[in-house]
C-alpha cells in the first residue's frame, strides 16, 4: 500500500524532510523517466556497425549469455534495441558465444576486480 503512494525508492543513509512525504513531491517521482543520453549516443558509435566488436558486445551481456535489461544497461530504447540486435547478430554467425562468457573476458575482469581491492 506504501509503495503505491510513493513510488520513490529511499536507500540507506538517504536524509529526507517531511514536504518530500507529501502527494506533490510522490508525483514527481511517479513518472518513469528514461536517459536522455546513454553510453552509446555519448561514444557516437552505432552498435549495428560493432556487433564484431567483442569486448563491447560482452558489456551488455550477462554471464550465461543473456541480453541484459535496459534498467541495468541504462541505455535509451533506441539503443537498447540496437545493442539487443546486434548481440543477436553476433551470436548468428558464431562470432559471439550464446552460453557463456569468454575465459578470455573473465580472466580480463579477475585482473580488473583484483587490481581495484588493492
Amino acid at each position: 500500500m506504501y509503495l503505491r503512494k510513493h513510488p520513490r525508492v529511499w536507500r540507506d543513509g538517504d536524509v529526507y524532510a517531511p514536504h518530500d512525504l507529501s502527494p506533490a513531491e510522490a508525483r514527481k517521482w511517479k513518472g518513469v523517466k528514461s536517459p536522455k543520453k546513454d553510453v552509446i549516443d555519448m561514444l557516437g558509435v552505432n552498435p549495428l556497425d560493432n556487433y564484431r566488436n567483442f569486448s563491447m558486445i560482452s558489456e551488455f551481456m550477462t554471464p550465461m549469455g543473456r541480453i541484459m535489461h535496459s534498467k541495468d544497461t541504462g541505455l535509451r530504447p533506441v539503443n537498447q534495441r540496437k545493442m539487443a540486435k546486434a548481440i543477436r547478430r553476433a551470436i548468428g554467425l558464431g562470432i559471439h558465444p550464446s552460453v557463456h562468457r569468454h575465459p578470455e573476458v573473465m580472466k580480463m575482469r579477475r585482473g580488473i576486480n583484483t587490481a581495484m581491492k588493492i
